[in-house]
């Protein structure tokens, strides 16, 4: 009979601990989750936003990418690209042309209305993408490679200006950026028109949404998302 209690009570002892470590289990994870940052509800938009290795953001969409001492490559980021779904004509910047960080660097037009890029950094516009010509759509289906605009060489080729970002702090601004454009075309298109629908894949804007909407539309991304914000 004593043996029988002893394993009923050794029996009880471990039931209590298990059900201890599941309610603990259950606390930490609920405390996870309710530490957790709003950023990291924008994890569903990893698989098509990416920010190549070396890559700067600038607050106008243009990115940057240095070739060498005081060089860079520079074009339009994947937002731009996302948001016009394909390109008709690339506006290229003239070979020796100096530009100032924020000015119009390039031209993109789609379906009769352009947006204008602007400059990442200052500099002179060394070499230009002439492929682009004849295929403009790189620059939407592949911005950060073939899709590239122009090389610059920088004014002030010693220091990247302080307002591009690099690594993981662009990844995370161009999420915001995506997750803003999402609400601005939410606000902007109306059911209606038949273009209520603003996202696919589980919350990414629809490729091209830019391209379908007005003059209008295109002048306030324009303004809210290039204009160096």
């Amino acid at each position: 009979m004593v043996a029988i209690l002893v394993a009923l009570m050794f029996i009880g002892f471990v039931m209590i601990d298990l059900i201890a470590h599941k309610v603990e289990a259950r606390r930490t994870a609920y405390t996870a989750v309710s530490l957790a940052t709003p950023d990291a509800a924008l994890n569903r938009f990893d698989h098509w936003i990416t920010v190549p290795e070396g890559v700067y953001l600038s607050d106008g969409h243009a990115w940057a990418w240095p070739l060498q001492e005081g060089t860079l490559r520079a074009g339009a980021d994947s937002l731009v690209a996302r948001a016009l779904g394909s390109v008709s004509r690339v506006v290229l910047p003239s070979s020796g042309v100096r530009v100032e960080a924020g000015s119009t660097l390039f031209r993109l037009e789609q379906n009769g209305r352009a947006i204008s890029i602007p400059c990442p950094v200052s500099g002179r516009v060394s070499a230009v993408n002439t492929n682009l010509k004849k295929e403009p759509e790189l620059v939407a289906s592949d911005p950060y490679g073939q899709g590239w605009i122009c090389s610059l060489e920088q004014s002030r080729p010693e220091r990247i200006p302080a307002g591009l970002r690099l690594g993981q702090r662009a990844a995370l601004w161009l999420e915001r950026e995506v997750a803003r454009f999402q609400e601005f075309m939410s606000i902007r298109l109306s059911i209606d028109s038949g273009l209520g629908a603003t996202s696919q894949d589980g919350g990414l804007p629809v490729p091209g949404l830019l391209a379908q909407s007005d003059s209008a539309t295109w002048t306030a991304f324009e303004h809210e998302f290039l204009g160096g914000r």
